[in-house]
């Protein structure tokens, strides 16, 4: 019980007002974002209104949400996939006439980031 109060007053010091934002702390809030990547809400007439986060943790989020879109159209391909139009890796090396040597040697010249 005493965690989730803690928590709660961590959370409350991180709501500002617009206002507040007008009255000269938006430069302490966008210190304390760069140093210590703090996120602010920003409250308007009491309803939230915006975020404040570091640039790096914004194209995280970016990063993310792009990965999970990836993520939820490769899962509904693979659903809506007709098995039976897949061709196997074995087929593959075949009509290619790729050999297990050649295929170590192009593994070995690939480099994944």
């Amino acid at each position: 019980m005493l965690a989730r109060r803690q928590d709660f007053r961590g959370a409350l010091d991180h709501i500002i007002s617009v206002s507040d934002l007008g009255r000269g702390k938006a430069s302490k809030v966008i210190q304390s974002v760069e140093s210590s990547k703090e996120q602010f809400i920003v409250v308007k007439n009491n309803k939230p209104q915006a975020i404040i986060m570091s640039v790096d943790e914004y194209n995280e989020y970016l990063n993310q949400k792009k990965n999970l879109n990836l993520l939820l159209l490769a899962t509904k391909r693979l659903k809506d996939a007709d098995q039976s139009e897949y061709t196997s890796f074995e087929d593959v090396m075949k009509e290619f006439d790729i050999t297990d040597d050649e295929l170590d040697d192009l593994e070995d010249s690939v480099v994944i980031e």
